[in-house]
């Protein structure tokens, strides 16, 4: 999948998209309120409780985020493989450099050489200046439509290697040690970082099993106990309690995902994907509680 560049008229349809996605399951969330069940937090302060009302509003908010959030993987996709290339690319540039190749055809046959998403981005450029354009606005209008920061130093360095006259090829050396240095060091630190992000999800999953423990073993059944039993143990109804649980189990899904982008990928913007994905997790099975497996343990209980 190319590169998909949100800006302008493309953003403005990705919005329609989103919203257009979103309102099915906003409708449902709202009738589902209508059915709600209203429970006093505090005087004259309430809240309702659903279980569709959460999930529905839960799958509006995600379809919202969804398509920008997906759009964000693939492009962080391609220029990940457009940055584990540049290595190579150098170093098969510096080599048709020192063979005695012109620059800009030594772009062309290093594209060839690497394949992948920097060649279709380079072999673009090399096209650009056969139709007239200059070595340097071929490739500002490259890190124009792919502002990726990799791709911009990798930009300049072609650049200072062009102006660099006698030099070119030792200039072209040092950036395929740069960038092969850079490239280990990135994937080390990915791989040191990937279980802070299992983490994330682990924490989710441990809050998720003790509200479950709280519901059912202990709020559920002092509700049914009445009398005065039940306003002494638990003055407040289970509603109440599911409502703050889902509510701070979907604030814990949403920061937690973020936080394993930033983490990850060193951007909140990769942690959206995460941030989508446990809250429709936490509103399913929220739902799933409630209607499955909260009967099935209060009554075997």
């Amino acid at each position: 999948m190319p590169y998909f560049e949100v800006r302008g008229g493309r953003a403005l349809a990705l919005a329609a998209f989103s919203v257009a996605l979103a309102a099915a399951p906003a409708a449902l969330a709202a009738k589902a309120l209508e059915d709600a069940v209203w429970v006093e937090l505090a005087p004259k302060l309430e809240m309702p409780w659903s279980s569709e009302l959460y999930l529905f509003a839960s799958l509006a908010a995600a379809a919202l985020a969804a398509p920008y959030a997906a759009i964000s993987f693939f492009n962080r996709r391609y220029v990940d493989a457009i940055e584990r290339s540049l290595p190579m690319f150098f170093e098969a540039l510096e080599e048709g450099v020192r063979g005695g190749m012109p620059l800009v055809r030594a772009l062309e046959t290093a594209a060839k050489a690497v394949g992948g998403p920097l060649a279709r981005e380079i072999l673009a450029a090399v096209a650009q200046i056969e139709m007239g354009s200059t070595l340097e606005e071929a490739l500002g209008e490259l890190t124009r439509q792919i502002p990726a920061p990799a791709l911009r130093r990798a930009a300049s360095l072609v650049l200072v290697a062009y102006q660099s006259g006698g030099r070119v090829g030792d200039v072209l050396g040092a950036a395929a040690e740069m960038y092969g240095m850079l490239r280990s060091y990135e994937e080390e630190r990915r791989a040191v970082m990937a279980p802070y992000v299992a983490t994330v999800y682990v924490a989710l999953a441990v809050f998720l099993l003790v509200a479950t423990i709280l519901l059912v073993v202990f709020i559920s059944p002092l509700e049914k106990l009445g009398g005065a039993a039940a306003q002494l143990l638990t003055p407040l109804p289970s509603p109440l309690f599911k409502a703050v649980f889902f509510l701070s189990s979907a604030v814990q899904a949403v920061t937690g995902g973020l936080v394993a982008g930033k983490v990850s990928r060193g951007t909140v913007k990769a942690g959206l994907l995460h941030a989508v994905a446990m809250l429709v997790i936490v509103a399913t099975y929220f739902y799933v509680l409630e209607r499955l497996i909260e009967p099935v343990l209060v009554f075997s209980g």
